[in-house]
């Protein structure tokens, strides 16, 4: 059973009944958005791009990785694809998606994770109301820098922490 209590066309606020296995039930409200990407650029083996970002509602620099919305599109890997050209001005030959994850579950989106290499020169613009810089850095390094960012972004501490113990060799 659900209830849409807001719509705008971006978000959707529902209230939901789902089933527990006892056969009680439990009733939330959830909160629809776009899904987004991720994308681990690696340059080389053994370095990633990561943005320094300027977040206006923050009023703060950020260290992330290039990170969008899927909402020009509907195939994740266009739009990670997308988001990679307009944030750091490369595109990839080799665009491989790694892994997804839910945030909650009362935020329901999905943000999908990407490992790119092979990168070629083919920049697209940048969103006007963004202030991004490039940097190319090793692993640890950007992990460093990620965590300590006055507003460290999850989804980039996620994939670069999980990346690092999958291939630890990477590192």
């Amino acid at each position: 059973m659900s209830e849409e209590l807001y719509s705008d066309g971006k978000w959707k606020i529902v209230r939901e009944t789902a089933s527990l296995p006892d056969g009680r039930t439990k009733t939330t409200e959830r909160g629809y958005h776009f899904d987004t990407c991720h994308i681990l650029a690696f340059p080389t083996p053994k370095t990633v791009l990561v943005l320094r970002e300027f977040r206006a509602f923050n009023k703060t620099w950020v260290w992330m990785i290039p990170s969008g919305k899927i909402d020009k599109e509907n195939d994740p890997l266009a739009a990670a694809q997308r988001e990679l050209q307009e944030e750091t001005g490369f595109r990839a030959k080799s665009m491989k998606h790694w892994c997804s994850m839910v945030h909650s579950e009362t935020y329901v989106p999905v943000s999908h994770f990407f490992i790119a290499s092979d990168l070629l020169r083919d920049p697209l613009p940048q969103d006007e109301d963004e202030m991004i810089e490039v940097h190319e850095l090793g692993l640890e390094e950007a992990i460093k820098r990620i965590l300590e960012s006055p507003s460290p972004r999850m989804s980039s501490a996620f994939a670069l922490l999980r990346y690092v113990r999958e291939y630890p060799e990477a590192a």
